[in-house]
């Protein structure tokens, strides 16, 4: 009896542990998809509107790249959700670190960009256009021709993983050198959003006490506060995923079932939401 006892209880664990992961799977397919939709619809309206404007300022020049950034990142969602749905991975161990990669350069690039546009509005920066493309060019060639290969070369090579799973690199990440390198992308992140955050709202405050009660009619607060989009979208989008990670990396040495894997996956989903930000463009949230 006793026996039989332990054999349901962990008959009935196993089934609430598969009811868990079929509905985090469902919510990483829905994301995905919405982001998918989305983003694409964000990218192509964008394009148009920027195309007929033809305008060639320094927000121009980081919106392109935005939008570069996004159609790259868009680009890599099929190769996941086909992976999600089919719960395999078919496309070699090359694409599946390269789908990896993506992601979080995208992550960490957009953020970058949305430092500067704030920066820029924040203490009223004007830059020549060869100065701006020059910057913008040295943030690209620093992805594409330093980080990139870095990544390629030596995520996930430390540890053997299936070849038919992929974006599971948790083995990886107990390694000492890399939970120095997130507790670094982690630290900088929120202290570059706690600062600028505070820097932003204290501006918005003095120019709403300016202005009151016409502030809405005052082109500079209007900047201002469209400015605090950006820091909404890191708020949103990108520091769930870094707290997060600051809670996997010191317990997933523990996690012997897996079980944090689906909630790495969905946080790290909610990153490619920055993406949906070219549709508050078209909707006029932000400029």
């Amino acid at each position: 009896m006793p026996n039989s006892s332990v054999t349901q209880q962990n008959h009935s664990s196993n089934e609430t542990l598969l009811d868990t992961s079929e509905r985090l799977r469902t919510i990483l397919i829905a994301l995905y998809i919405i982001n998918l939709a989305g983003g694409i619809l964000g990218v192509v309206m964008m394009s148009h509107q920027l195309f007929q404007r033809r305008s060639r300022s320094v927000m121009t020049t980081i919106i392109i790249s935005l939008l570069v950034l996004h159609t790259f990142m868009l680009l890599s969602i099929p190769f996941r959700l086909s992976y999600y749905i089919l719960r395999e991975w078919k496309f070699g161990w090359f694409a599946c670190k390269l789908a990896s990669a993506i992601i979080y350069l995208h992550m960490y690039t957009t953020f970058a960009f949305y430092v500067a546009i704030i920066i820029i509005r924040l203490f009223q920066f004007e830059f020549r256009k060869c100065y701006t493309m020059t910057w913008v060019a040295a943030v690209w060639m620093v992805g594409v021709l330093v980080i990139t290969p870095v990544l390629l070369l030596y995520y996930g090579t430390s540890k053997t993983y299936h070849s038919s799973k992929c974006f599971q690199f948790h083995k990886d990440i107990q390694e000492v050198p890399m939970v120095v390198i997130n507790y670094c992308l982690v630290g900088v992140l929120v202290a570059v959003c706690a600062v600028l955050t505070t820097l932003q709202l204290s501006a918005m405050y003095r120019l709403a006490v300016k202005y009151w009660p016409d502030i809405n009619s005052h082109v500079e607060f209007r900047a201002q506060a469209k400015s605090f989009f950006f820091i909404l979208v890191t708020l949103v989008c990108f520091m769930p995923h870094h707290v997060f990670r600051v809670y996997y990396i010191q317990n997933c040495h523990l996690d012997k079932d897996n079980k944090l894997l689906p909630y790495n996956e969905i946080f790290l989903a909610l990153t490619t939401m920055c993406c949906l930000d070219m549709l508050c463009f078209i909707a006029g949230i932000a400029h």
